[in-house]
């Protein structure tokens, strides 16, 4: 099989053998979700805090927000790279790249 042939063969198998938009969409479901347990979870901790007086619980507060708004920058930049290997996948380019 010639070098061309091959070339033609696996970008047909490489179009259309990833849903991105499926992808997409789930990523943003995912950012919407630790939001949401964001909000949730310092609601809560806010609440013990005034209940108990205990200090611990703002400490414990910050500390998950920079985790879960670490989650949240890597998630965005998982969105974005799926976003721009669809638009390559579109354009009829490699998808990946050269990645």
């Amino acid at each position: 099989m010639s070098k061309i042939r091959l070339a033609k063969l696996l970008k047909e198998q490489q179009q259309g053998a990833v849903d991105y938009q499926y992808f997409l969409e789930q990523s943003d479901g995912l950012l919407t979700a630790v939001e949401d347990f964001q909000k949730e979870f310092s609601t809560a901790l806010e609440a013990a805090e005034e209940e108990t007086g205990n200090a611990q619980y703002q400490q414990m507060q910050n500390q998950v927000a920079r985790y879960l708004n670490g989650a949240h920058k890597q998630i965005e930049s998982m969105y974005k790279m799926i976003d721009k290997v669809q638009d390559r996948n579109l354009a009829g380019s490699d998808p990946m790249g050269g990645m």
